[in-house]
């Protein structure tokens, strides 16, 4: 899969800080005149890389202890010792602080007499936080949007009042039409130069990117606002999109000091296994040598018990269900000692996810991928919706399309691995096995509209195994239509529609997270996305 990758925006942003007192000891103004020798307290590059830098996932114990049980991507096998309340402060700061930036960042355009040669770089701003808006308001639900991020303004804003969702939807996907159309190719534009660190002033690649994340959200609003949806998907539709072997995000690797460690989050207060509703999406049997596998991605995201047998972890553990041996030491399937001895001689009943999954440092963050867009329109042309009319031939096409992508995406980063050893798989599927997975029963493209909905699902919650938080969208806005078995009464994830508002909003802005909660903040509530 060809991606479109994020260079150096840490490290930048590090050096020039999201304080709105530091400027970069590079000036703007000496890549593009007439900005030489002038001096701004604060710049756009600092600003914009910024942002960027916000785009890396944030809230992974919310993931690994919270949303693999509630999306059933995988298993817990035991409570975590993570409260939910206290690990939503980070997500909800990160998108308050990329505010604040982009509203600097837009009021410097706006007083630079040139302006209006600079919509690229408004577009790019746009993009971003019209994308991290809708993220953040799929989490949590109303919140403060439209006088929120003002507070350099004065008093008047530092407690902002909460938006409706179905207002914040509307805001949002309005600025990322207005991106998708300002984009210009026009030799004139003032450029960011080096300092575009996400797409590298691929102005083509910026608009397919703004285009497709439009169409994802038109798509999650389309339960609830069918009208504005299906203009929405019919435009997003005649524009550029993102194909099925591309895909935007941001690569530890290439930035310097910034690798994404994630084994922690699997390690201590986290109980992560295969779980048996994705054992059952990509096995024909329970047979435990794997000879029931047919979806090639089974062994890069998981991998036998330390007897060597494939056995996952029930989802609703039914009473007699063997207890797993622990989370420490060799019975640890995600020790760090693995790296260098393969068999840590401990013992774990139940399949983990791969070892080498979760201590691969340069896996990228996935923003959005090109097969994700290719399920969206496989849905699309199954319902006949956005001025399309049903055509089950092109769904299909679609929905292989994004299969064989995900496919082939996760053959080429596992492969590419440096730290893999075991059991690394070749840089590309075998033809023939894709072939047989493609024409396998539980696979092949259905002839009934509805059984083949229920396949588009399923396969798209696969692929976005690696964006939990994603993941979590799509099951909420079809009505648990991915593939789900009902969760035990006691299940830390039962219910879990939204993430609570954190603490320090209770405390900085209390009347107006009563006055949108009524002083009980309940994650059972469903935004107003959800069905």
């Amino acid at each position: 899969m060809k991606r479109y990758i994020k260079k150096g925006a840490l490290s930048l942003a590090m050096l020039c800080s999201m304080a709105l007192t530091v400027s970069c000891e590079k000036d703007f103004g000496d890549i593009n005149d007439p900005w030489e020798n002038k001096q701004y307290t604060v710049e756009l590059p600092p600003l914009y890389n910024s942002i960027v830098s916000t785009m890396t996932e944030t809230g992974r114990p919310i993931a690994s202890s919270f949303l693999y049980q509630a999306t059933q991507l995988a298993a817990n096998y035991a409570a975590s010792g993570y409260r939910l309340d206290n690990q939503v402060g980070g997500t909800w700061e990160n998108y308050y602080f990329a505010l604040v930036d982009y509203r600097k960042a837009i009021d410097l355009i706006d007083a630079d007499p040139r302006s209006a040669k600079m919509t690229n770089i408004r577009a790019m701003l746009q993009t971003l936080i019209a994308l991290k808006t809708l993220r953040t308001t799929t989490l949590y639900g109303d919140m403060p949007y439209k006088d929120a991020g003002k507070s350099i303004y004065g008093s008047a804003y530092f407690r902002p009042v909460y938006d409706k969702q179905a207002d914040i939807f509307t805001a949002a996907l309005a600025d990322l039409k207005q991106a998708v159309d300002g984009f210009s190719t026009s030799s004139d534009q003032v450029s960011l130069g080096e300092y575009e660190t996400l797409l590298k002033n691929d102005i083509p690649t910026w608009i397919k990117f703004a285009n497709s994340i439009r169409l994802r959200y038109a798509m999650v609003m389309r339960g609830k606002n069918p009208a504005a949806a299906d203009a929405i998907i019919a435009e997003a539709l005649t524009k550029p999109l993102l194909e099925a072997d591309k895909y935007v995000g941001i690569e530890a690797a290439l930035v310097p000091g910034s690798q994404i460690d994630r084994a922690g989050n699997y390690r201590g207060n986290s109980y992560v296994r295969m779980g048996s509703t994705m054992w059952r999406a990509m096995s024909s049997t329970d047979a435990e040598d794997g000879t029931g596998i047919y979806d090639l991605r089974t062994k890069i995201f998981f991998e036998p018990n330390s007897a060597g047998k494939w056995k996952p972890y029930p989802q609703n553990p039914p009473t007699g269900t063997v207890a797993e041996t622990g989370n420490g030491g060799a019975d640890d399937p995600y020790a760090e000692m693995r790296l260098t001895k393969w068999a840590s001689g401990g013992t774990y009943n139940y399949s983990p996810l791969n070892f080498y999954y979760v201590a691969d440092k340069t896996f990228p963050d996935l923003i959005l991928a090109g097969s994700e867009i290719s399920f969206l329109k496989a849905e699309i042309y199954n319902k006949g919706i956005g001025g399309v009319t049903a055509n089950p031939a092109t769904a299909k096409q679609f929905y292989e399309e994004g299969i064989t992508a995900s496919v082939q995406f996760w053959h080429k980063l596992a492969n590419g691995s440096a730290v893999w050893v075991v059991n690394k798989p070749a840089a590309s599927p075998d033809p023939a096995a894709l072939k047989a997975m493609l024409t396998n029963p539980a696979v092949a493209y259905s002839a009934t509209p509805a059984e083949a909905l229920t396949q588009i699902y399923k396969q798209n919650w696969i692929a976005l195994f690696h964006q939990p938080f994603d993941a979590w969208v799509l099951q909420r806005r079809t009505g648990n239509a991915t593939p789900n078995t009902p969760l035990a009464p006691t299940s830390e994830s039962l219910n879990l529609n939204r993430l609570v508002y954190p603490s320090g909003e209770v405390t900085s802005n209390f009347d107006n997270w009563k006055a949108v909660t009524g002083g009980t903040d309940d994650r059972s509530v469903k935004p107003w996305f959800m069905p």
